[in-house]
């Protein structure tokens, strides 16, 4: 019997989830001359399907809705879901394929958690994801697949869980999921009666990483989402401005976008950089460290307002930026994990565990009583 300790939040590819004005109706993302990037379930009954070319997606779904690809606004609504978990669980990893998996293990109340991913999925994709609860990311996801939005569906046992299922939710190329075929297996659970040397005979390495997940036992494990400790805001503007008053709107308007991002990512700035660029093709900047951390619209405006009101540009500005070159780690949110005397010291004490199984002893250290009277605050404990 394994623990389940994956929760898996599956959306559409967010590609699809940046356009929630086409939710219910039939889409296509892909560039004309290349292949299908995504397609919404309304696709499904047409036969359109991720990988086949535009072309065939048109012709078996003429009615769609036709999208070309942006990668970048898909980029940062990953980055943008991933902050907006990071403090659920120790270990958060989104792709954009509209899977979300957060590593549960150690969290005192997961139950909470999950709760709490599923509403904040559903905030950022605009629907409701599809849960699953599993040992690993691969029969969390599989489990996931088969829930039903909002729901989430519980998996104790992976191998058996799998079994039934299809050969081809395996990670493997047309080609592989062929000799798969040939050889009789049509199930994972007969995939994962083969030895992984036999598999690895006929697939190599793909073949012996297939049996492993067929048998449930998760060889993958999640890449953890790190919050970036860096971020900008710049306008460009179609004409140079002189007007102090235009340069004022600017920046109010770039401080509440970065607000918005620092809120989202739990973060604060402890450095603040002004650039100005000239239409001579001079520029100048203007630096400072603050002493606690900004994140709010109006103390990022306060400190840089103030800046502009005394600014004497030489000529006309053509483009700013505001920069945050140094934030403080948005890490500090997931204390909360650790607070509010809903975790036995037992919790803690596994949860630490897992921590040095994971990263090493180094990892952890525990501080002692020793000199307690020493008037050197690094001698009092060791």
């Amino acid at each position: 019997m394994g623990s389940q300790r994956i929760c898996c939040g599956l959306s559409n590819h967010l590609e699809l989830a940046r356009r929630p004005d086409l939710y219910g109706n039939p889409v296509v993302v892909g560039d004309w001359e290349e292949h299908v990037v995504a397609a919404s379930e309304e696709t499904l009954p047409f036969g359109v399907m991720p990988g086949m070319a535009m072309r065939q997606a048109e012709h078996l779904c003429s009615q769609a809705t036709f999208l070309p690809p942006d990668p970048e606004a898909a980029a940062h609504l990953r980055e943008l879901i991933s902050s907006a978990l990071y403090d659920l669980a120790p270990t958060v990893e989104v792709r954009v394929e509209g899977i979300a998996w957060l590593d549960v293990s150690g969290v005192p109340k997961p139950g909470e958690s999950i709760r709490e991913a599923r509403r904040r999925l559903k905030t950022a994709i605009g629907r409701e994801p599809r849960l699953g609860l599993a040992p690993g990311p691969f029969s969390a996801r599989l489990a996931a697949a088969r829930a039903r939005p909002g729901r989430i569906l519980q998996v104790d046992n992976a191998r058996t869980f799998l079994a039934p299922l299809s050969p081809h939710e395996l990670p493997l190329d047309a080609e592989q999921l062929e000799r798969l075929d040939l050889l009789g297996l049509r199930t994972l659970g007969a995939v994962a009666a083969m030895g992984p040397r036999e598999l690895e005979s006929q697939l190599g390495r793909a073949g012996r990483h297939a049996v492993l997940l067929a048998q449930g036992l998760e060889p993958d494990e999640l890449t953890p989402w790190r919050p970036p400790l860096f971020t900008s805001a710049h306008r460009q503007f179609e004409s140079s401005i002189e007007d102090r008053e235009a340069l004022l709107f600017v920046s109010r308007a770039l401080c509440g976008d970065l607000a918005e991002e620092l809120g989202l990512r739990g973060a604060g700035a402890k450095s603040i950089r002004v650039r100005l660029f000239f239409e001579d093709g001079g520029q100048e900047r203007r630096d400072s460290v603050v002493r606690h951390p900004l994140s709010s619209a109006a103390e990022l405006f306060g400190l840089i307002g103030s800046w502009i009101k005394e600014w004497q540009p030489h000529a006309p500005i053509t483009e700013m930026w505001i920069e945050l070159p140094v934030l403080e780690g948005a890490g500090r949110r997931q204390l909360r994990l650790w607070a509010g005397g809903d975790g036995t010291s037992e919790e803690v004490a596994a949860a630490l565990e897992r921590l040095q199984e994971r990263h090493g002893d180094e990892v952890v250290h525990m501080p002692r009583p020793h000199l307690l009277s020493s008037p050197l605050p690094a001698q009092r404990f060791a």
